[in-house]
């Protein structure tokens, strides 16, 4: 098969692509032109900016997948810039078209668990969304109009809810490798209270769980339009898996629980029963096996 995806170079771009090589697949990875991209076999590399989606079916001319995971403004700056926000819809909607050109089969959007906004309940897939952040609305935005889009382009549309994702490469301003940082020095770590229940998902589980979805669907006769949830088995309140850092770094840091307070107490309890009924059983691996292979990786590197 021949797929093609954009954010190439992002934490999960990363990942799913390392997947779909392993299975003989041809690439062709999209990223901004500014980004740097390794060398490395079966891959082919284009550049270009999410302006120019509108176009790309000149440089590909054909693709059995499109997996967009592109998307401006995710950082904490651009999360509530609603211009920034409505042209990655437009973008993203300009993909699809394009996408289609190319004699695409499936069309794979890379939405967020920001669509639901801030629920205290089990979050399905049929739930009603009230998001709260700029990127959150325009995420569903997409999702909404690219159902109505490719029903009209008779194209399969697969709208991924991605929960929280983790692992050995992830940024390091985020809850999990700022803690393990501190922790591993002994350094007090100022936190929230952290009751709410949260869901870890380990990247590579994710970009296995994205890569099944794509061969469930790539041979479907009739175009369908879905939502799924990606996230892991594993949710629980957000203090114990801060309390696994603790026990696994050997720290003998102070945790000051509700030092921090946060404006918004954001839930993460994902439904994942449709998922799992898709693909079976879905890819696990331990919260405490990726924090142990962290920690290894940053006293290596020290």
């Amino acid at each position: 098969m021949i797929i093609v995806l954009t954010g190439a170079t992002s934490f999960i771009g990363k990942r799913i692509i390392r997947y779909l090589c392993d299975k003989g697949n041809r690439i062709i990875a999209v990223g901004r032109k500014d980004n740097y991209f390794s060398d490395e076999p079966g891959i082919e590399y284009i550049k270009s900016s999410m302006a120019e989606f509108n176009t790309l079916d000149l440089k590909i001319p054909h693709c059995d997948i499109f997996i967009n995971l592109a998307w401006a403004g995710t950082g904490h700056d651009g999360r509530d810039d609603a211009d920034i926000q409505q042209c990655n819809v437009k973008h993203t909607l300009d993909a699809i078209c394009s996408a289609k050109r190319m004699g695409c089969k499936v069309f794979v959007e890379a939405g967020s668990q920001a669509e639901y906004g801030i629920k205290s309940s089990l979050m399905n897939e049929n739930a009603i969304c009230n998001p709260i952040s700029e990127y959150g609305k325009a995420k569903l935005a997409v999702k909404e109009e690219a159902f109505k889009l490719c029903r009209n382009l008779e194209m399969t549309y697969i709208h991924l809810r991605i929960f929280s994702l983790f692992g050995e490469t992830d940024h390091p301003w985020t809850l999990v490798m700022s803690s393990i940082d501190k922790m591993l020095v002994n350094e007090n770590v100022k936190l929230s209270e952290c009751k709410q229940s949260w869901n870890f998902m380990y990247v590579d589980d994710a970009a296995q769980s994205i890569v099944k979805l794509c061969n469930l669907y790539v041979n479907s006769i009739t175009p369908i339009q879905e939502v799924y949830n990606i996230a892991s088995v594993d949710t629980r309140p957000l203090k114990d898996f801060v309390e696994r850092i603790r026990i696994l770094t050997g720290s003998k840091s102070s945790l000051h629980y509700g030092a921090i307070k946060p404006d918004k107490i954001v839930s993460l309890f994902p439904d994942i029963t449709k998922l799992k009924k898709s693909i079976g059983d879905i890819p696990h691996t331990s919260f405490d096996e990726v924090i142990k292979n962290i920690i290894k990786l940053k006293k290596y590197n020290q």
